[in-house]
């Protein structure tokens, strides 16, 4: 039996205009000639999270520093981080019910997002569902795709006892499964492979046992 159930947060539980909200606030700040780097903000970022466990103000302004010859601060970074709690978002259909339903079946819910962990924690205490999860594991502790992300979120229960559900099939669905537990990935235009374990609407996630 299924007793914690580890959510991915951006584009599972909730979806934002991350990328048009990020892009306006580095380009208010480091100017339109930094326009080709802010425009591929989102591959940098994925590459550094496949690069270092864990995300710094001063590991992550280094290496955008190094990556693209433009200006980034530990500074910047805080207070990107800081805006990023004002980012309009729209729980995901059916997210509240499924909630609601793990919690009446007394499981763990918990969420592991590669972005920094206070802010995300503020993010779902303004969408109203915070208190449904037990932990908030972002990537200022480790950051997925590495291996000891995981295990960290899993808590030490045993890999049949987890289950993983996000919508990135490397660092959702790949990863997970690498170390031996089982994920499901949240497709709900149906994009992918029908070889992988998928759900269209979040509530499907409650007939995994």
């Amino acid at each position: 039996m299924k007793k914690r159930y580890i959510f991915d947060l951006d584009g599972t539980l909730m979806r934002g205009d991350f990328k048009n909200f990020t892009d306006q606030y580095l380009l208010e700040q480091l100017g339109e000639e930094a326009r080709p780097v802010v425009g591929h903000i989102h591959d940098y970022l994925s590459q550094y999270e496949r690069t270092f466990p864990r995300y710094t103000d001063e590991n992550l302004s280094r290496f955008l520093r190094e990556q693209t010859g433009v200006p980034f601060t530990p500074e910047l970074i805080r207070e990107w981080d800081e805006l990023v709690v004002e980012l309009p978002n729209t729980l995901e259909e059916g997210v509240l019910e499924t909630l609601e339903e793990l919690k009446r079946r007394n499981r763990d819910i918990v969420v592991l997002t590669n972005w920094y962990t206070e802010s995300q924690r503020k993010r779902l205490a303004k969408e109203g569902i915070l208190p449904y999860f037990r932990a908030i594991y972002g990537g200022d502790l480790m950051t997925k795709p590495h291996k000891e992300a995981y295990w960290v979120a899993a808590a030490g229960c045993k890999p049949r006892e987890c289950i993983f559900v996000g919508d990135n099939v490397d660092f959702d669905y790949v990863g997970p499964k690498s170390c031996g537990y089982d994920a499901v990935l949240y497709d709900k235009n149906d994009t992918h492979h029908k070889s992988i374990v998928k759900i269209k609407r979040m509530n499907e996630i409650l007939d995994f046992k």
